[in-house]
């Protein structure tokens, strides 16, 4: 739970930052953003590719989450 509240927030001073340097024009402020853009792309990226690689994988887990859920 702390950690969720720790990255929400770090996200919402991203986020804050990046408007606020929109809004003055200055770029410095903006990398953020983009760099926690870029690493968001990569590791969907490579959640994707896990997917089409070892779609068995996947399968069984989403068995075995209904069979846990059903008790």
């Amino acid at each position: 739970m702390c950690i969720a509240t720790a990255i929400s927030l770090l996200m919402i001073l991203i986020c804050a930052m990046a408007t606020y340097g929109a809004y003055k024009q200055h770029a410095a402020w903006i990398i953020p953003f983009f760099c926690y853009q870029i690493f968001d792309f990569a590791l969907n990226t490579l959640v994707a590719i896990s997917v089409l690689v070892y779609p068995n994988t996947i399968q069984d887990y989403l068995r075995q989450l209904v069979s846990h859920l059903m008790f």
